[in-house]
């Protein structure tokens, strides 16, 4: 329907149109134009205002036309009434002016009906559509689940196997990495990553990572409300848990010797695998991958307990290669930087003491995950420090030597490498 301010405002627009044309055009002229100009006026009232104000302005425009027919053809005043009943076709003008205004706005409401009935039906249409892409979306929900559970005894006892050979190994870091393309391929998981709990439980390191990176490459644990609620319960939790936003969609804990030891942080999936079944799968995937990581870290620290100089945290030469190795390949992958100091000493000492009384000396300046080696041939002092970057690691050089420097050790040469373990390995090897 139309507005009874735009009728008014209508209204007033004729009003002003008829009375500039009747101030500024000659009655003669307006008489003797055909079809009359008066009609303007009434189609344009009656089309934007209605019929009411088409029959108004009909009956003014016909009030008009016939005033001033009848002052320019009626005088004297005597002979008034002899022109009024004399020629009736005076009348046929002011009537279909009248009739004019009535029948287009007639048109106008009724194309105003049609269309605010359109508009409903497009509404409705529009809702219907909404109610039924939801349907759709929870039948493709239902059907994908369905599938799912429906598959064929051989394929499933197949991907279990191949699942529990790609868990069933002896690193860690393989455990790890065969953990995300188990969930890539069971949970098709766009963005993961797994975090090792370090520092007393204060800090997460980067292990791998699936997809682009959410978080940086070391975190607080304080920082992210989510993951420190996961180490302290010990079981899996969704981003419905967490008042924090935005939150990973699942953290899931991973244990060794009863404690936590990763963190799986799940920030992308598709929206179809966010369901109980899914839970209950990272459940049973973290006692299973719990039990890998057990049997993993029971060997390695038996080889690093071999691999280890007696009384020290000094590793052998082949060991600490082989960590270097996977720290250039998880910089290689994930950008995650790392820094080996290399110094060559100088020392009187039997070749026996040296571990011991370096990792003395080196107590407190190193983290838990730190890494040092001495090759006595060469009498070469290696530290390891993952995630350490370039900027920050003048000042650990200028404690170090602090720290060795003394009347037992001599520092002969120091310097500093900067993500390029691999090239000095693979250079070492070739040499041999």
């Amino acid at each position: 329907m139309i507005p009874l301010r735009r009728k008014l405002t209508g209204l007033l627009e004729v009003l002003i149109g008829l009375g500039l044309l009747v101030g500024f055009f000659p009655a003669a002229t307006l008489l003797n134009l055909n079809p009359s100009p008066f009609f303007l006026f009434v189609i344009y009232g009656a089309w934007v205002a209605g019929p009411v104000i088409g029959v108004l302005a009909g009956l003014l425009a016909s009030l008009l036309y016939l005033a001033m027919l009848t002052f320019t053809t009626a005088f004297p005043l005597n002979a008034l009434w002899t022109f009024i009943i004399a020629d009736p076709t005076h009348y046929l003008t002011p009537m279909f002016l009248i009739v004019a205004g009535y029948v287009l706005g007639e048109l106008r409401i009724t194309m105003e009906r049609r269309m605010q009935r359109l508009r409903d039906q497009a509404e409705l249409l529009q809702k219907e559509s909404v109610a039924a892409r939801s349907r759709l979306q929870q039948a493709e929900t239902a059907l994908l689940e369905l599938q799912g559970r429906v598959l064929g005894q051989t394929a499933t006892m197949t991907r279990l196997y191949q699942i529990a050979q790609s868990l069933n190994v002896l690193s860690v870091e393989k455990i790890l990495t065969e953990l995300l393309g188990v969930l890539e391929d069971l949970l098709q998981v766009e963005q993961a990553s797994i975090y090792r709990i370090e520092e007393g439980n204060r800090f997460a390191r980067l292990a791998v990572r699936v997809g682009e990176p959410a978080w940086s490459n070391s975190v607080s644990i304080d920082a992210h409300e989510l993951v420190k609620r996961a180490i302290e319960a010990g079981e899996v939790l969704t981003f419905q848990e967490a008042d924090e936003r935005p939150a990973p969609i699942y953290i899931v804990p991973l244990f060794r010797q009863k404690r936590t030891y990763a963190l799986i942080a799940i920030h992308k999936l598709p929206l179809s695998k966010v369901t109980a079944d899914t839970t209950q799968l990272l459940q049973v995937l973290t006692r299973w991958a719990s039990s890998s990581l057990e049997r993993a870290t029971a060997f390695e620290t038996a080889r690093q307990t071999e691999a280890t100089y007696p009384n020290s945290r000094f590793l052998r030469a082949p060991y600490f290669e082989e960590q270097c190795a996977i720290e250039h390949d998880r910089y290689v992958r994930y950008g995650i930087p790392y820094t080996i100091i290399e110094a060559t000493l100088h020392t009187s000492l039997p070749d026996d003491q040296i571990p011991q009384l370096l990792t003395e000396r080196l107590r407190g300046k190193m983290r838990t995950f730190d890494l040092a080696m001495w090759e006595p041939s060469s009498m070469r002092l290696l530290l390891l420090f993952p995630t350490m970057e370039q900027q920050y690691a003048g000042g650990v050089v200028q404690r170090i030597e602090e720290r060795i420097e003394s009347a037992e050790f001599q520092i002969l040469d120091l310097q500093v490498l900067h993500n390029e373990c691999q090239i000095r390995i693979e250079s070492k090897v070739e040499a041999r």
